[in-house]
């Protein structure tokens, strides 16, 4: 006959208290914070269309060779643009991977600071 104890707590990554990370992508983190994961590179997707257009998400991600759809997701932060795409923004807008990914504005020029 087999005893069964309880799990064990790790010492180190304790789970009394918080919800350990899951297989499934979902945090203690993101389930109190109601923002979407990709929220700040949203922001400054829609800073770079606004700054460098007047066109809606349609017609801007039409003009780059987005999916609309894919586009729409990028700027609201539910997904992570991928580094070919914002390779092609930065190419075409005279940003830096930098920029888009972290806000980081060094080496910008005049035009491209002053989207953000």
């Amino acid at each position: 006959m087999t005893t069964l104890y309880p799990q064990m707590v790790d010492a180190i990554n304790p789970t009394i208290g918080e919800l350990p990370n899951s297989p499934f992508g979902l945090s203690y983190h993101s389930m109190v914070n109601d923002l979407p994961e990709y929220a700040e590179i949203g922001e400054r997707l829609r800073a770079i269309r606004v700054g460098f257009s007047e066109m809606s998400q349609k017609a801007w991600a039409q003009k780059n060779g987005f999916s609309v759809t894919q586009y729409n997701n990028w700027e609201k932060g539910t997904r992570r643009i991928p580094i070919d795409a914002a390779e092609r923004l930065s190419d075409t807008y005279g940003l830096t991977l930098d920029a888009i990914y972290r806000g980081r504005l060094d080496g910008l020029s005049e035009k491209a600071r002053n989207v953000f």
